[in-house]
């Protein structure tokens, strides 16, 4: 048989922390909040971590001179954009799709390694919405 382990020592008294006191950066704030009074958008993306792409709806005639952006500091880094149409699209083309309006953060005045953030609500049109299509792509 093992021998008796001698008793271990006492700990040291820890003190108490409560939830409460504890600071998580972040938690203070509120997430970014989609305005729904902006006109939506069909999706939207950054590529290249550097270039804001909106596809934005259309009838033919949308251009990025059409629209107002506004662009605010949200959290040091991250940086909330809104579009805010300012001449409306009179044309009867049908373009479900819509068109890209591109944005640089250099543009924008949103610095390298900056995050953005749309507030414009993203419409609900199913991806695969189009139900007479009939060219399939392939890779040849």
């Amino acid at each position: 048989m093992l021998a008796a382990l001698p008793p271990m020592p006492d700990m040291p008294a820890l003190p108490t922390i409560r939830i409460s006191d504890l600071r998580v950066p972040g938690t203070n704030r509120q997430a970014p909040v989609v305005d729904p009074d902006l006109e939506s958008v069909i999706y939207w993306r950054v590529i290249e971590d550097d270039i804001l792409i909106i596809h934005a709806d259309t009838q033919g005639c949308t251009l990025r001179s059409d629209f107002m952006v506004h662009v605010e500091q949200y959290h040091e880094d991250v940086f909330t954009v809104s579009l805010e149409r300012e001449h409306a699209d009179l044309c009867d083309e049908d373009v479900p799709w819509g068109v890209q309006l591109g944005f640089g953060f250099e543009e924008l005045g949103v610095p390298m390694g900056g995050q953005v953030v749309l507030l414009n609500p993203v419409d609900d049109r199913p991806w695969d919405w189009y139900e007479n299509r009939t060219i399939m792509a392939a890779r040849r």
